[in-house]
């Protein structure tokens, strides 16, 4: 088997799969953000207009020592209800963005085959992740273009040296957002990775609690949750404080912005060369060029954790419907070749396998070891069906790997035992099998002992029993092992 850190090999990558699956649920929603693009559009209109009339009002009381005119006043009052009315219904919007696409990715959910513990974490915790990106994300991002472009086209024909310092000033907030965002995008990654494991190891642990206290077994698995616990902890912090330190850069360029403006206007004030009513004009229309960009900012993160809990979300869906059926084939007796064919797969914030080949013998036994992220649950995922290559090919006796009957066995650290007698559960893995093959099915799975001493008798009687009596037997003669 050959394995290269993330990062080797050459070719060309693939599409990110956590941002297909959001751009696959922003084209459902594709004619609400045209609406919330133009309520934008009106409430920065509104704004620019608002902000000449307050300059040429405050010019009147300042400097001419005159009262405002009523016709004015009114003009201010009614275009600050209406700017506010458009505020609320784009609130009102985001809001409607983020809900739909909530329940989208939910219905998606409904679909698809994973833990329960990793679905429940998912359904809940991983879509009310991505909520933010359509609910406050996606209208920054809008308002981040409009505005400051419509409040440039403004300011270019009254003062060019204002103009200027906005135009340059404002590509550096973007530009340190991508710079510090990359980092954060990692983070991000590594604390959903870190949070899903943790959500489904509490949840096995729950549901075996009986058994945990019957072998004192309470105490061990405390400690392994301590553990997860506290890996979570370390990595939420380390996000925490990339944020901080986001903001802070952000603010500054700002600030830094507004200042040299201000600093710009209020010397040709001194000397003369520009007129009260134009500088509080461009001083009024300064941080509102700034704001949608901090907002921008703000959110940025939202963007990160989004892709950070798309890419668990993006498990692919199955296909209930009948024609979906699979042709009817009697189930493998003895096990199949697999191969692996230069299997590329990378995760959106770093990590993967990269021209993985190897090859799985029949009855031989692999064991796949290597540092946290080496790709050990990537190639586990891709054997599973669960994740598909972006680039080579798996094989199974020759043949791609396709539907649920190529796909390998997967035992979960907790087997689920069916109702129905201990034969039964047996057969359903082969319903024509001898007594023989079922004995040497047990034997493999090192549970013979365990099954003969809960028995209580040979074939056929002891058999007979309901296999739920067996579950207690299990942390004792099967094996498991715990998800860390």
């Amino acid at each position: 088997m050959t394995t290269n850190t993330p990062g080797a090999g050459e070719g060309t990558p693939s599409p990110d799969p956590a941002k297909a699956l959001l751009q696959r649920v922003g084209r459902e929603l594709r004619p609400l953000l045209w609406a919330l693009a133009g309520v934008q559009a009106l409430a920065g209109g509104l704004l620019i207009a608002l902000a000449w009339l307050l300059a040429g009002a405050l010019n009147d009381v300042v400097i001419h020592g005159q009262q405002p005119e009523g016709q004015t006043l009114a003009w201010v009052a009614g275009l600050g209800l209406t700017r506010a009315l458009a505020l609320g219904a784009g609130a009102w919007l985001a809001g409607q963005l983020g809900a739909r696409a909530g329940l989208a990715l939910r219905r998606r959910l409904v679909g698809t085959a994973l833990p329960a513990g990793e679905a429940a974490f998912l359904v809940v915790e991983g879509v009310e992740a991505v909520e933010p990106f359509f609910a406050r994300y996606w209208p920054a991002s809008v308002q981040a273009v409009l505005l400051p472009f419509a409040v440039l086209a403004v300011v270019v024909p009254l003062d060019g040296i204002s103009a200027a310092v906005l135009a340059v000033t404002a590509p550096l907030i973007p530009l340190f957002m991508v710079l510090i965002g990359d980092r954060a995008g990692r983070l991000n990654v590594a604390q959903w990775a870190a949070m899903t494991r943790l959500s489904a190891y509490f949840l096995d642990v729950v549901r075996a609690l009986p058994v945990l206290r019957a072998f004192g077994a309470v105490a061990a698995e405390a400690t392994r949750l301590g553990q997860g616990a506290q890996e979570w902890r370390d990595v939420t912090v380390r996000v925490l404080r990339v944020a901080f330190l986001s903001s802070l850069v952000l603010e500054f360029l700002a600030t830094l912005g507004i200042a040299l403006v201000a600093v710009f206007i209020g010397f040709r004030l001194f000397w003369g060369e520009m007129g009260y009513e134009r500088g509080l004009f461009l001083l009024l229309l300064a941080p509102e060029f700034y704001a949608p960009l901090r907002q921008l900012g703000a959110h940025y993160h939202a963007r990160m954790e989004a892709l950070a809990a798309a890419q668990r979300l993006d498990a692919p869906p199955r296909d209930l419907s009948p024609s979906a059926a699979e042709p009817s084939r009697p189930p493998r007796t003895q096990g199949a070749r697999i191969e692996m064919q230069g299997v590329r797969f990378r995760h959106p914030g770093g990590g993967g396998v990269e021209d993985l080949s190897l090859v799985l013998e029949p009855g031989s036994l692999t064991v796949v070891v290597g540092p946290s992220g080496a790709g050990k649950s990537t190639l586990l995922g891709l054997l599973r069906g669960r994740l598909s290559p972006q680039a080579g090919q798996i094989l199974v006796e020759g043949r791609p790997l396709e539907g649920e009957r190529d796909r390998p066995m997967w035992v979960p650290q907790q087997p689920h035992l069916f109702a129905g007698s201990l034969e039964d559960v047996l057969r359903l893995g082969g319903p024509d099998a001898s007594p023989a093959a079922l004995v040497e099915a047990l034997r493999l799975a090192a549970a013979e002992e365990v099954v003969a001493a809960k028995a209580g008798g040979g074939w056929p009687t002891g058999w007979a029993r309901a296999a739920s009596g067996f579950r207690g037997a299990r942390s004792v003669g099967w094996r498991w092992r715990a998800p860390f």
